[in-house]
């Protein structure tokens, strides 16, 4: 590009709001920006090309804007970042080019996508346990471009064990990049990777790398906010679907939002309630219309703290499907639209084995266990003295037994103690 290009290129963003250059410019000094409204800086910094002669040596603007889309949607490609690196290699050429989440260590691969070679997992845990170590280029300051060439001379590397035993049989000898970290730690990384014989890294490359920074920065917040929003959802998702509960999200037309896989089950097992054009549907009248009526109240009432249970009648001889229905409280000042949380219980459908948690949250042995769940159950002493086939006097000392370890003195308390804990775990 062309000094004039350059000036252009200058100019257009020294035209736009100081505000947004502001921002960017704080977010490459490492200011932590706001983890719910995470935006892209909207002005990138641009390296200061007026004192530099005429050349190519920076990007347009549709070169930048590809380059950032394919940064940002790297995460969600089937091959983690593979436009982006083609792009950047594109650029940069003749080179490889890395993206990578965590380094590599010895007994860790670590996290790491290479653009311009084709590594096996083999290949990658390899250098992981015989080369990391030795690796030169970690460590680095945060959102510092270093290049190896800045910290010994090539004439020195050539003479380092880590030079002949895997750059130059892998054919590098330069390479240049910078991490990015998030609580002290390394949260992303960049490298560009040059063989023997090919053209010096230079103010070009340090260009393309700096106007990354922030871009990096940002996605850095987004990948730990997505990683920790994921966990979340499946603590809940594991929950839910231990206690055989099906949830669904519902809109006030009645329309699904998500679901999980315990309610899309119910509803593939169940003919009084369905998905009809994506909408919840209980096919009783009156049910339906009870559902219709308390989601339009839950929505329009935000003081409404009194979950609504609506029981849908099944084929005869089965027990009534339970829907309770709930608000949920709206957290995304980006989404205005209130949305209800109906949760679907099935008595009939079969839960996980409930006995080692009695077992290992009250240190009972697994009969004692059995026989306290059975009570919960609404059993009696002497059912289940007849459905195990031993003594009633067996059974009560069994009773008496779990009495002593659950820290009570009569059937009721242990009852009420053992449901809260099953609930609880």
């Amino acid at each position: 590009m062309s000094t004039a290009c350059g000036l252009n290129l200058r100019a257009h963003f020294l035209l736009a709001s100081r505000t947004s250059i502001a921002a960017c410019d704080a977010a490459a000094a490492g200011d932590h920006f706001n983890a719910v409204d995470c935006r892209l800086p909207l002005m990138p910094h641009v390296p200061d090309h007026t004192q530099a002669p005429a050349g190519d040596r920076a990007l347009s603007l549709g070169q930048y804007a590809s380059l950032v889309a394919a940064l940002y949607r790297g995460r969600f490609q089937a091959e983690p970042w593979q436009d982006f690196l083609s792009e950047l290699r594109a650029l940069c050429q003749p080179c490889l080019t890395v993206i990578g989440l965590r380094l590599p260590t010895p007994g860790d691969a670590g996290i790491a996508y290479v653009g311009g070679a084709n590594y096996s997992p083999q290949d990658l845990m390899n250098f992981a346990n015989n080369y990391s170590a030795l690796a030169p280029l970690v460590d680095l300051p945060d959102g510092d471009t270093v290049a190896l060439d800045d910290l010994i001379p090539r004439s020195q590397l050539r003479q380092t064990v880590y030079y002949n035993a895997f750059m130059k049989p892998f054919d590098q000898e330069q390479i240049i990049g910078f991490d990015i970290q998030r609580s002290g730690q390394v949260a992303l990384f960049v490298r560009l990777i040059r063989g023997h014989g090919a053209p010096d890294f230079g103010a070009r490359e340090r260009d393309i790398l700096e106007l990354l920074k922030p871009q990096f920065r940002e996605l850095a917040v987004w990948l730990e906010n997505g990683r920790s929003l994921a966990r979340e959802h499946t603590l809940h998702e594991q929950a839910f679907t231990s206690l055989a509960l099906g949830t669904v999200m519902l809109d006030a037309g009645l329309r699904i939002v998500h679901m999980n896989s315990v309610a899309e089950q119910l509803l593939k097992d169940n003919t009084s309630i369905a998905r009809v054009a994506g909408k919840l549907r209980v096919m009783h009248h009156r049910e339906h219309q009870q559902l219709q009526q308390a989601v339009a109240q839950l929505l329009t009432d935000s003081t409404q703290a009194v979950p609504h249970v609506i029981p849908v009648e099944r084929e005869t001889g089965r027990s009534p499907l339970f829907l309770t229905l709930r608000r949920l409280a709206q957290q995304d000042s980006l989404d205005d639209i209130q949305h209800a949380a109906l949760y679907m219980t099935d008595p009939e459908l079969r839960q996980i084995d409930q006995t080692p948690l009695v077992m290992d949250a009250f240190g009972l042995t697994p009969q004692e266990a059995r026989l306290v769940i059975a009570l919960a159950n609404g059993g009696t002493l002497e059912g289940f003295a007849s459905d195990t086939g031993i003594s009633k006097n067996t059974a009560r000392t069994h009773l008496y037994a779990s009495f002593r370890k659950v820290g009570v003195t009569q059937q009721s308390s242990l009852v009420s103690h053992v449901i809260r804990a099953i609930y609880g775990l």
